[in-house]
């Protein structure tokens, strides 16, 4: 086996580079430039997905909310810290107690400046969120910033994972 000395090494690893930038470039699928409005379907489509997904939320629904998401354990969520691994762990074990709470009643939720790069039939969305709600009596809000990925299927464009 042949010894590569440092001046074939960083030939190497700047060919590498070269090669791997360039490939990623070509696979990086339509990225809609700023202010990321398009008339492409796809992301007419997505941005539906989440501010329907939104809605359902904002009215504490589940079964609303299962409409726009994998409903198998390919469906992932991170909210902060936590992770469910998924729709059933999700939907049990945050959701249903979280909604049913006599200490937590959300009032308002929803989605803004939504950002879509679609690549074939995957897709991520970046978003900012706030919520509104009322935790033990007390009114308060929260704003945040998500990423979604979406996966395209029979039935439309559904939320695969998301991280707020």
């Amino acid at each position: 086996m042949k010894h590569l000395n440092a001046a074939s090494l960083a030939a190497a690893s700047i060919t590498l580079l070269f090669v791997s930038s360039s490939a990623l470039q070509a696979d990086e699928g339509m990225h809609n430039a700023a202010p990321f409005s398009s008339s492409e379907p796809a992301v007419t489509e997505i941005t539906t997905v989440l501010t329907g997904y939104a809605h359902e939320v904002a009215k504490s629904n589940i079964e609303g909310m299962a409409a726009y998401v994998i409903q198998s354990e390919k469906f992932s969520i991170i909210e902060g810290s936590h992770a469910n691994w998924g729709w059933v762990d999700y939907r049990d074990n945050h959701l249903e107690p979280e909604f049913t709470s006599d200490k937590f009643k959300i009032t308002a939720y929803g989605y803004s400046d939504i950002r879509v790069s679609v690549a074939g039939e995957v897709a991520y969305a970046t978003f900012n969120s706030r919520i509104e709600y009322v935790y033990d009596g007390e009114a308060k809000s929260k704003d945040g910033m998500g990423t979604v990925v979406l996966v395209k299927t029979g039935n439309g464009w559904r939320i695969r994972h998301m991280h707020s």
